[in-house]
């Protein structure tokens, strides 16, 4: 470190001299922060999260029977009768759509289970998409097409209610990524 005289300016960016006095209390340098409040992570998404992902994990259960009773048509088409051979092939695909839309709705349970806001967004999305794709499953079963459609949409409404109340009640809300 090179010294200078004092009466000549300094170079670059170093510090000298002594400090000229302690701050006083009343700067507000030794006052201490507000204290940290820990907000316990509410249960809610978890719960919610679980059943949904267990209704969804029953209804990839159900999917796997559509598909195989759908194949098992299709493969005896010849002694059921006419028509058994589309009818189990569009049975089959249709079980096969289901699989897949319940495979993700197991995954967007266990994503509302991490506090995930994306596993509210996919359930919610899967629920509309379902109560569309009754139609042709009642088409595939030879009922009316728009048989039940009614208790249907207020049976998805109720079910979207319930998923979306870690959305609604905004102290949860605030909790999810």
């Amino acid at each position: 470190m090179e010294e200078t005289p004092e009466g000549a300016a300094q170079e670059g960016s170093t510090l000298s001299g002594t400090p000229s006095e302690t701050p006083t209390a009343d700067a507000g340098v030794y006052q201490q922060d507000p204290p940290v409040v820990y907000v316990k992570k509410s249960p809610v998404p978890i719960i919610i999260g679980a059943i949904y992902a267990l209704f969804q994990t029953l209804a990839v259960l159900a999917s796997l029977a559509v598909v195989l009773g759908g194949a098992l048509l299709a493969g005896f088409a010849a002694e059921v009768g006419e028509g058994a051979a589309e009818g189990g092939f569009l049975l089959t695909i249709l079980g096969l759509l289901s699989l897949v839309l319940s495979s993700i709705g197991v995954y967007a349970g266990v994503l509302m289970i991490q506090y995930k806001k994306k596993g509210i967004s996919i359930a919610l999305g899967l629920l509309v998409f379902g109560y569309f794709l009754n139609i042709p499953m009642n088409m595939a079963a030879g009922l009316p097409v728009f048989d039940g459609m009614g208790f249907g949409l207020l049976m998805n409404g109720f079910c979207g209610a319930l998923v979306a109340i870690p959305l609604l009640v905004s102290s949860i809300s605030e909790q999810m990524d």
